[in-house]
């Protein structure tokens, strides 16, 4: 009887050590700053900037969000550059100002800018019915809902998916 309450405290304390592990780790990577720069704008074939002027400050504002925040500058960096912002592959957005493909890059950096292990591009497509998206897209289905809100969402939804593969170090998880 004694043998098997030791075992079962050993297993609980297993249990418990682990748990707390992994929300010590995803609590232990906090971000001290989130930028967010749209180089779509430099693209002279594109106006989704002059539809979607504030697409920066929505996205870091959704990031910030779902992000543990911190005030030590040795913390890791967001940095997101917004590339490219299309309606089924065309960067000129018709007057109805759709889009349904938005693009770009993720680095997560250390303060004085070097690469600190993850970079990674998030693809994000919303087509209705049977339409395949583009290979490497994650698919949303479009709602009647604020669209373009949707797809910032579902863009710092996939950046907060991302995080988890960083440890406080800033390199990468093997998986």
């Amino acid at each position: 009887m004694f043998v098997q309450l030791k075992k079962i405290v050993f297993a609980a304390s297993v249990s418990t050590l682990a748990l707390s592990a992994v929300a010590y780790a995803s609590e232990d990577l906090r971000i001290s700053k989130i930028d967010v720069e749209a180089s779509v704008d430099a693209a002279s074939d594109s106006n989704a900037l002059d539809f979607y002027p504030d697409i920066e400050e929505d996205l870091r504002e959704e990031l910030a969000q779902r992000v543990p925040l911190s005030s030590d500058s040795a913390d890791p960096e967001i940095r997101i550059d917004i590339r490219k912002i299309s309606l089924n592959g065309s960067t000129m957005l018709p007057e109805s100002r759709e889009f349904n493909e938005l693009e770009g890059v993720v680095d997560i950096t250390s303060p004085s800018g070097e690469n600190a292990g993850l970079s990674f591009p998030v693809k994000i497509s919303a087509y209705a019915g049977d339409t395949i998206p583009p290979e490497g897209f994650i698919n949303m289905l479009p709602t009647e809902t604020d669209f373009y809100t949707a797809m910032v969402t579902t863009f710092a939804d996939v950046v907060v998916e991302n995080l988890a593969n960083v440890n406080t170090s800033g390199n990468k998880i093997d998986p």
